[in-house]
């Protein structure tokens, strides 16, 4: 039991090393290298622009309905004052991010993970060290900042499609006009909730690229292992959302 929670501290304490690297990589110059910066212009399409028409699909239904829920609610037990508070604190704030960072999760993150986990096992990662490539400046911070990019783009993007649903609904329910509407959600809106709907964005684009791409480098060079890998990624990606989630509501409603 013990030496269970010792690995686990020992893994975190590893991997938060590994984060913070690629973190303070960020703000080094000498690391945006032609090579580092095509890295981040692919990272960028592959999660903000090749997604698109399956991302304004998955938006305009789920925002549709979630938006529904939230007008039709508040209209029910009288609480059209308060639409605005909801549609902000609630939906924007906090659903919108946590509900793309699972999705984004499965599709960018364990591509990420299972990636560098081939080239692990393939020893690619080894041959770019023994040619003086920095692996972190070349591969990983430059998927790491692309993803935070594109992951506040989207979460904008998905933003504003939810409050055409909104308006939609309200409009159809109250023949409420788009300026009030506005006001409503303008009102609402304060400093606190645009710093931690953007720190949050932006951190879960982060642990979205760093923790595939750590436990993908723990992976020992056997293909066989690629299934406990992949498992691996998708519960510390779990599970560091849903840390993250908890923080941003004790912050928002505490």
């Amino acid at each position: 039991m013990k030496l269970g929670i010792l690995n686990y501290i020992k893994r975190f304490i590893s991997y938060y090393t590994f984060s913070v690297v690629c973190f303070l990589y960020i703000f080094n110059p000498k690391n945006h290298t032609p090579a580092s910066r095509e890295m981040l212009v692919k990272q960028m399409y592959y999660t903000a622009i090749e997604i698109l028409p399956l991302f304004l699909t998955f938006a305009v239904i789920f925002g549709t309905v979630s938006m529904g829920m939230v007008v039709s609610l508040s209209m029910k037990y009288g609480m059209k004052d308060y639409i605005g508070y909801l549609i902000v604190k609630v939906v924007l704030v906090e659903l919108v991010p946590f509900i793309l960072a699972l999705a984004i999760s499965f599709r960018t993150g364990l591509r990420i993970g299972a990636k560098t986990a081939i080239m692990k096992v393939n020893h690619e990662l080894n041959t770019l060290e023994k040619f003086n490539i920095d692996i972190v400046s070349y591969l990983f911070m430059p998927r790491a900042l692309g993803n935070m990019l594109s992951f506040v783009y989207l979460v904008f993007l998905f933003s504003i499609i939810m409050m055409i649903s909104g308006y939609i609904f309200l409009f159809t329910m109250t023949g409420m006009d788009f300026d009030i509407f506005l006001s409503t959600i303008i009102s609402a809106i304060s400093v606190k909730d645009i710093a931690i709907f953007l720190i949050k964005s932006l951190i879960f684009g982060f642990i979205i690229v760093t923790i595939p791409s750590y436990e993908g480098m723990m992976m020992k060079k056997r293909y066989y292992e690629m299934p406990t890998t992949l498992s691996k990624m998708i519960s510390a990606l779990f599970v560091a959302i849903l840390i993250l989630e908890g923080i941003s509501l004790a912050i928002e409603f505490i």
